[in-house]
């Protein structure tokens, strides 16, 4: 039995949209996660910052704490820490390998521009940073 023409368009169309989720929007995202972490590292927003931002590996190594002790470790520390000052300038360069990638951005700290590096990794679907050096 032939298929209908407007229901084979439509099938097209269902396949070439669900192809289109895959990786075309990295870039983008990358991006948001580099800003959802500054934003969220300038409120101390621990629920975002400790749990869904960076990797697991990430928090591991900044706290000293292994498993949920390391998330528990990390919202102790920022809420203790003094209140940041971070302003993204911008992102400069985004590049992406497989599930790993780089953003080059310009924060400006305490009235100081400086480039920031943050390594990301895909991990559950989203992208986590998992370092970030000067």
């Amino acid at each position: 039995m032939a298929m209908p023409r407007h229901a084979i368009a439509l099938s097209f169309a269902l396949m070439l949209a669900i192809a289109g989720c895959g990786g075309g929007n990295d870039k983008s995202e990358v991006e948001s996660t580099v800003r959802d972490f500054v934003k969220a590292t300038n409120d101390r927003d621990t629920g975002k910052w400790c749990g869904g931002l960076v990797t697991k590996e990430f928090l591991e190594q900044a706290t000293g704490a292994t498993g949920d002790e390391a998330k528990s470790a990390c919202k102790e520390q920022l809420k203790s820490l003094k209140r940041p000052s971070l302003r993204l300038v911008r992102i400069d360069r985004v590049k992406i390998d497989g599930d790993r990638a780089t953003a080059t951005a310009i924060l400006n700290t305490q009235g100081q521009r400086a480039p920031q590096a943050f390594r990301l990794k895909k991990q559950d679907g989203d992208w986590r940073i998992t370092t970030g050096s000067g």
